[in-house]
């Protein structure tokens, strides 16, 4: 009874066109994820170059690589079934604001200075008993 009850929704299962349906977006979005990190290569080089040569970040190419970031992440969400939204071209294309946000340095510490060396305390001395010889 049981094995025919698994077998009934093993059925229903490979029925639902939700299913198939998901695994075609997932393709679709395979497909946008793999361009997106070809895009993210060239940014990467060019960020670089920007700041080889002029000493600054491009802060538009900032704003391009986190949003590019966000997106891969929402991808690999709803690759994995962390997530039922679909990310872009059907959900928004994400922001940077947020990234930007969690993504500011941190407040620059003093330096530390190097810990003190305890002195060690070493012991007096014992005093050596003199041995005395005898005298003969």
């Amino acid at each position: 009874m049981e094995e025919q009850q698994m077998t009934d929704e093993l059925k229903e299962h490979v029925k639902d066109s939700s299913v198939w349906v998901r695994l075609l977006f997932m393709l679709l979005f395979s497909v946008l994820y793999w361009a997106a990190e070809m895009v993210l290569a060239v940014v990467v080089v060019f960020q670089f170059f920007s700041v080889l040569f002029t000493g600054k970040k491009n802060s538009r190419v900032l704003a391009l690589g986190a949003q590019l970031s966000t997106y891969a992440y929402q991808v690999f969400r709803y690759l994995t079934y962390n997530s039922e939204e679909k990310p872009f071209p059907l959900g928004d294309w994400p922001s940077d604001k947020a990234l930007a946000e969690q993504a500011k340095p941190a407040p620059k510490s003093k330096p530390r200075a190097a810990p003190r060396k305890r002195a060690v305390k070493k012991a007096a001395p014992k005093p050596e008993a003199k041995e005395e010889k005898p005298t003969d």
